[in-house]
């Protein structure tokens, strides 16, 4: 029996960093650094992207859309200096309260769907025509916009609030 609960110990202390990747222990990051949400808080107010040092951590916040009821998504990450780790928190915000708060860890081009991807490059070109472009995808949203650098086009894709990928063409 000793060896049976040592077993099982083991199999969750080795995989505890995967089981927060699939969700099983979905802890918000907002719990231990209320930085998440005053800028959560901030892009919302201003409408625009904000980023923030704070001794070892980067943070950029930016409203990713708006949704058909007026809330606005606005995703906050958080890159640690030196590391190539992201912490993300996704927020819906109506009315100037924080209704919604899930966290994700992105996916990049590679882990995404494989049917999304010609999705993606079709809102590409169309954002290359328009200056912006969406499309959904069983569950997915797409949204791509006209970057800062000309010919630049950043692609948000979304699983319901969670901000999934962000991709520059």
């Amino acid at each position: 029996m000793k060896t049976l609960k040592l077993f099982i110990f083991a199999i969750l202390l080795f995989t505890a960093g995967n089981a927060y990747a699939f969700g099983i222990f979905n802890i918000p990051y907002n719990g231990s650094d209320s930085t998440f949400n005053k800028l959560a808080m901030r892009a919302y107010s201003s409408n625009s992207p904000y980023s923030y040092s704070s001794g070892a951590y980067t943070y950029n916040a930016m409203p990713i859309t708006t949704t058909m009821s007026g809330c606005k998504i606005i995703s906050v990450i958080r890159q640690t200096q030196g590391f190539n780790n992201k912490d993300i928190e996704n927020y819906k915000i109506c009315g100037g309260s924080i209704s919604e708060v899930e966290n994700t860890n992105p996916a990049g081009w590679d882990n995404l769907p494989g049917g999304i991807k010609p999705v993606i490059n079709n809102t590409i070109q169309e954002a290359r025509q328009y200056g912006k472009a969406t499309a959904n995808y069983y569950g997915y949203r797409v949204i791509a916009k006209t970057g800062a650098y000309v010919g630049q086009i950043t692609v948000y894709v979304l699983n319901g609030i969670k901000l999934t990928a962000i991709m520059n063409f």
